[in-house]
């Protein structure tokens, strides 16, 4: 297996460089298969809140994020341009008694740039002008006045997104810190649950164990006490103190615009069946992140997760038809309705999970699991999250019992486990080059100094 802690010391601020060099040649590659020059890529602009004058939590646009590291950057222009050796960065500065100065790159970061600072957008626009008519622009909004087939071309962004797949050692180390800063704020969240927490406080721990603010989580805190653990995404966090039996809870960090993405689930009762079923998901799950692979279809790993999940309800008395049975007619679906893995970079759920090439086509989507987001087969330094459940979720359970199946369920045990809501476990993996699968979760959770 491989062993991240050969590469830790090589930190993300030593790898840049080369992450740096690797993208550029990436994407002087996909510019020469296209009709433009330079590639110009926005951050984002800030979005003032309907009949308010207070702006939304602002976020950059993923295509910025894999370039440059830093977050307060709200009408940044990144230029790629096939002559010269370097991008070249746009900072946008103004005077502003109102506002923190915007935020700047540190020197092992902005020695790779370029950096021209300019003070309005009507004075940026005049200062490229003789070189809009033959640039793209990847970016929200039209700042620049590109033309319409150069502003968001389908082409370059399927080019881009095929080519992200792959992730460069920079991000891989990114991802590693992401999860190791993570790791404690789940260990302080535990904690929380086990002295009898409220959603709220527990969410309210795991930001100060990681030293976040809300905004710059990856996406936000789900924290499901008891029943509340069913709801897949339940990020309506209650106030209120519960007697504790169950919590799931799948929260990340991100560094460097790079996110984690790290779910877990805890009894209260560790003596109970509901302990012990964690306890199998967990293991069920360490064979399918081991059964990744270079080449593999993500949706045969699914069929092995539905398979291994159907097998677990079956051991504790919960399916009255075999596992094989439970898939042939989609009852595992009422107790597993989402997909094993997505991609993970610097989009939570990132690109490229369905391309075939860099010209956008699609791999054909699976007639029966039509709704999965990963269907091509998984490639090298590839990074993914692996993620099986299985819950108690009324309104499927509902659908299940109204159905011809409804006999294939002991439905006076399903009773009993209701109030638990459910399980997940999800860790990151790397699948490296030599075919090493790197767990950067379960590392992180070994590592007794995490810096």
């Amino acid at each position: 297996m491989f062993d991240p802690m050969m590469d830790n010391h090589h930190t993300p601020e030593q790898l840049y460089g080369d992450h740096i060099r690797q993208k550029l040649g990436r994407f002087f590659a996909i510019l020469e298969s296209t009709d433009f020059d330079r590639l110009i890529i926005g951050s984002g602009s800030e979005k003032i809140q309907f009949q308010d004058d207070l702006a939304y939590p602002f976020k950059t646009n993923p295509y910025f994020r894999e370039w440059v590291p830093i977050s307060a950057c709200s009408n940044y222009f990144l230029c790629i341009d096939a002559d010269k050796e370097k991008p070249i960065l746009f900072i946008y500065c103004k005077q502003d008694i109102w506002h923190s100065s915007p935020q700047k790159l540190s020197d092992s970061y902005s020695q790779y740039f370029e950096i021209i600072e300019y003070s309005s957008l009507e004075a940026l626009k005049k200062q490229l002008s003789h070189l809009i008519g033959t640039s793209a622009l990847i970016n929200e909004t039209n700042d620049l006045d590109v033309a319409a087939d150069g502003w968001n071309p389908l082409q370059l962004i399927n080019a881009i997104d095929f080519q992200r797949r792959g992730k460069t050692p920079y991000e891989h180390a990114c991802v590693r810190k992401a999860n190791r800063l993570a790791v404690p704020a789940h260990i302080a969240a535990r904690e929380a649950f086990m002295a009898g927490a409220s959603e709220l406080e527990i969410a309210s721990v795991y930001l100060q164990a990681c030293n976040c603010a809300e905004s710059e989580m990856p996406y936000p805190i789900i924290a499901g006490i008891n029943e509340n653990a069913a709801v897949l995404h339940h990020n309506q966090l209650n106030s209120q103190r519960v007697e504790p039996l169950s919590l799931l809870i799948d929260a990340g960090v991100q560094f460097n615009h790079y996110a984690s993405d790290i779910t877990r689930t805890y009894a209260y009762d560790k003596g109970s069946d509901f302990s012990e079923m964690i306890g199998w998901l967990d293991r069920s799950q360490q064979n399918l992140v081991n059964e990744a692979a270079i080449g593999k279809c993500p949706v045969a790993l699914h069929v092995l997760s539905q398979y291994a999940m159907a097998n677990i309800l079956k051991e504790f008395n919960l399916l009255n038809v075999t596992p094989e049975e439970a898939l042939e007619n989609k009852i595992i679906h009422a107790f597993y309705p989402h997909g094993l893995s997505h991609h993970l970079g610097c989009n939570v759920h990132d690109k490229g999970s369905r391309l075939a090439n860099a010209q956008g086509d699609q791999i054909p989507v699976s007639a029966k699991y039509p709704h999965l987001r990963a269907s091509a087969p998984m490639v090298e330094n590839q990074v993914y999250t692996v993620e099986p459940g299985i819950y108690f979720i009324p309104g499927l359970l509902d659908q299940l019992k109204a159905s011809k199946d409804k006999n294939a369920v002991n439905w006076d045990q399903i009773k009993q486990w209701s109030k638990y809501g459910g399980i997940r476990v999800e860790d990151n993996i790397i699948l490296h080059a030599n075919g090493d699968i790197e767990n950067v979760t379960r590392d992180a959770w070994q590592v007794k100094n995490i810096d």
